[in-house]
Order: structure tokens, then C-alpha cells, then sequence
């Protein structure tokens, strides 16, 4: 069981490689690798201790199973959080625009998700995973839609993830919570929020371009 969650999540990081791969256009193919190990690294670093804070009743009365990411246990949006820190260090160093980087891994990020409920499953850890992972293939196909194209797949991203976790949350009751409010909820609200802003800017963008 253990073999076959580490399994089903190597196979969606490899599928979000090769759709980075291909469709980046700002890192010179001899530094690619380096940058994709430094994005997963501080993925998985923000995953794990996005979890390990959200367990945090169980990990402070066993310590030494904080890495243990073998047995399971990566949050999400630490590895989001994680991903944006060295995105945002990425494009600092580089000047390189942090949307050009985000639009070229956003689109395949549903895909990835929904594929990786399935860890989930095999674990036995979220109840309704199911669910995540159908809403999670719609917001891929919306994002990938012919019709939607004139509109950042950042922006899309983070308004449709953000509104599917914040409604998936409802259906969790072992959530990391400060003061009774749900910090997956809190920042499914702010990244719902940032998706909206953005995509209102681009849709003032296109009128403009068309007045």
C-alpha cells in the first residue's frame, strides 16, 4: 500500500514534467533540470509541513515520524506554497515575469491533483477524495478550453482550486483549524480571490484591446 501511494504520486509529478517541458519557453533546456528539482523540493518540503502542521496533535507526540512522507502525508497547499516561494526566488534572480512561469505549470496542475487522490485513496487518509478528484478534472478541461484561452491559466487555477477546496473542506473534520476557522478554507478564499482580481484585469485588458 505504501509502494503504491509513493507510486501514484512519482506518476503525477512525472506527468506535470512532461507538460512543463514542453510548453515552457524561459529556461534554457541546459538549466531545466536544475530548476525542476528546486521547484519539487520545495513542493514536497511545503506539502510535508503543510501536513505535519495540520496533524499537528499526532506529530508532537511522535516526532520521528515527521519525515516518514513514505507513509503518506502531503498537504496540498503547502506544496502550492512551497512551489510559489521558489517560483517567486526563481523570478526575482532571473527576471523572469512569476506569471510566465506559473501559466506554463498551472494548466496540468488539476490533472496532477486529481490523479494524486488516488494516493489518497490507497491510504485511506481524506473521505470523498472521489470528489476532489472529479471537480479537480473539470477545472483542468475549463482551463484547457478553447474559449477560456484569452485568460491567464494562473488566474483560472486559482479561482477554480480555490473554490473546489473551500467546498471539499466542508466534508473534512480533522482540518487544521486556528480558533475554529479552517486555515485550508482561509486560503482557498484568498486564492480565490487573487484568481478573480486577476482574471478581471485580463478581461479589462481585452476590452481595451478591442475598443
Amino acid at each position: 500500500m505504501i509502494h503504491l501511494y509513493g507510486l501514484i504520486i512519482g506518476i503525477a509529478i512525472i506527468i506535470g514534467i512532461n507538460y512543463f517541458t514542453k510548453h515552457q519557453n524561459f529556461i534554457p533546456k541546459n538549466k531545466e533540470t536544475g530548476f525542476i528539482l528546486g521547484l519539487l523540493l520545495f513542493a514536497i518540503l511545503g506539502a510535508r509541513l503543510y501536513h505535519v502542521f495540520d496533524q499537528w496533535n499526532y506529530y508532537s507526540q511522535n516526532l520521528s515520524q515527521i519525515p516518514a512522507t513514505w507513509n503518506g502525508g502531503l498537504g496540498i497547499y503547502g506544496a502550492i506554497l512551497g512551489s510559489l516561494f521558489f517560483i517567486f526566488l526563481y523570478s526575482f534572480s532571473n527576471k523572469i515575469s512569476i506569471l510566465k512561469i506559473t501559466d506554463s505549470i498551472a494548466p496540468i496542475l488539476p490533472l496532477c491533483q486529481s490523479f494524486g487522490r488516488l494516493g489518497n485513496f490507497v491510504n485511506n487518509e481524506i473521505p470523498f477524495w472521489w470528489l476532489e478528484a472529479i471537480l479537480n478534472l473539470i477545472l483542468f478541461f475549463i482551463i484547457k478550453s478553447k474559449t477560456l484561452k484569452h485568460y491567464s491559466s494562473t488566474a483560472l487555477y486559482l479561482a477554480g482550486y480555490g473554490l473546489i477546496r473551500f467546498i471539499f473542506e466542508f466534508f473534512r473534520h480533522d482540518t487544521w483549524t486556528i480558533n475554529g476557522i479552517k486555515i485550508a478554507q482561509l486560503i482557498s478564499v484568498i486564492s480565490f480571490i487573487l484568481g478573480l482580481i486577476l482574471i478581471n484585469h485580463e478581461k479589462i485588458k481585452i476590452i481595451q484591446k478591442h475598443n
